[in-house]
């Protein structure tokens, strides 16, 4: 008995998650998809662009395509759409958001399905080899607008790991003597990043490998100081998209932009860096993140001749060890009455 009591204490004053932050490039992606998602509603519901969309008729909808979706692709379009309609209720008092808000939230992942022909369900989590050289000969043969920032970007990003987006927050800088990329963790919120910022030591690298990881970044800077870089990004990737379709039409899985992350990943590992070294590369707050979810070992097929700061090395290594430790318990908050019903707010 004494021991159920103080099982039920310790549930009781388990600490809530924190609430998620996010970066203002998160949340403008956030509410172009689900405005995306209600002009499908639309579409689908045979609404006209006059007509008002009662915020819980788009959740309804919304919901019903569930069994279309993976699980992945459903967490996304909830999350952006659970902030749309977040932002109805604080900005507009909409009763009807927030009666939408409240049925969205609480719906799970059941029904989804577990694999799927769309979204991230068939992008692949590796480069392969082979796949590398079909994609550099086809842009040798083939001229377009894109072809040398393509080029440029799958190259940086195997012999780097960097995510797609952090290219456009990305400085070309001098470390321990060495050329070295200071990078913007992009995923530094909700400590699932080891800090704000990440250094690569490029000392190992060609200086023909170093010259083309400097264009890149030197061509990436010239969109961000424009305040454009995220359509340099979409512009890359759908060209990349469009230039896969064409040499697999028939393939299923597919190598994006991201996959070059997966496979310097692997290379990592194949190399014999440490799983906290790795980690450190890569911008992860533990080891896990690297080990569990990024490309495998076997896959590897290329020697990593980039360093990580050692300080960050050591920086992933206590926060791994913080991770296990257990918190203290903290005060549950305060829950926010509910809204008036005020004039409602149209999508």
């Amino acid at each position: 008995m004494v021991i159920c009591i103080l099982l039920l204490k310790c549930v009781t004053f388990m600490p809530l998650p924190a609430k998620p932050t996010r970066t203002q490039q998160t949340e403008q992606a956030y509410r172009r998809r689900a405005l995306e998602l209600a002009r499908r509603c639309r579409k689908e519901l045979s609404i006209e662009a006059h007509e008002r969309l009662d915020y819980r008729q788009f959740t309804g909808w919304l919901i019903s395509q569930k069994h279309t979706w993976s699980r992945d692709t459903w967490r996304q379009y909830k999350a952006s759409v659970v902030f749309f309609l977040t932002e109805m209720v604080q900005q507009h008092q909409d009763a009807t958001a927030e009666e939408a808000l409240e049925s969205l939230t609480i719906t799970g992942t059941d029904g989804c399905v577990k694999v799927t022909g769309q979204t991230s369900g068939n992008k692949l989590k590796r480069f392969p080899i082979q796949d590398y050289k079909k994609i550099n000969a086809a842009l040798s043969s083939m001229p377009g607008p894109w072809n040398e920032d393509l080029r440029r970007w799958l190259a940086a990003g195997l012999l780097t790991g960097l995510r797609p987006q952090e290219w456009g927050q990305t400085v070309w800088t001098y470390k321990q003597g060495e050329e070295a990329l200071e990078i913007q963790n992009a995923k530094a919120t909700n400590g699932r990043a080891h800090g704000t910022t990440r250094t690569l030591l490029l000392g190992g690298l060609s200086q023909a490998e170093k010259d083309l990881v400097k264009a890149h970044v030197e061509r990436c800077q010239v969109w961000a100081q424009a305040d454009q870089f995220p359509h340099f990004q979409r512009a890359v990737a759908g060209f990349f998209g469009r230039l896969g379709r064409k040499l697999w039409p028939k393939r299923a899985g597919r190598v994006t932009l991201y996959s070059a992350r997966h496979q310097f990943s692997a290379n990592a590992k194949a190399s014999g860096f440490l799983p906290e070294e790795v980690a450190a590369m890569m911008g992860h707050a533990v080891d896990l993140t690297a080990t569990k979810h990024y490309g495998r070992k076997v896959t590897g097929f290329e020697i990593v001749r980039i360093r990580p700061d050692p300080k960050e090395v050591e920086r992933v290594r206590k926060l791994a060890w913080t991770k296990f430790q257990s918190p203290e318990p903290t005060p549950m908050p305060e829950l926010k009455r509910k809204v008036e019903l005020k004039p409602q707010d149209s999508v």
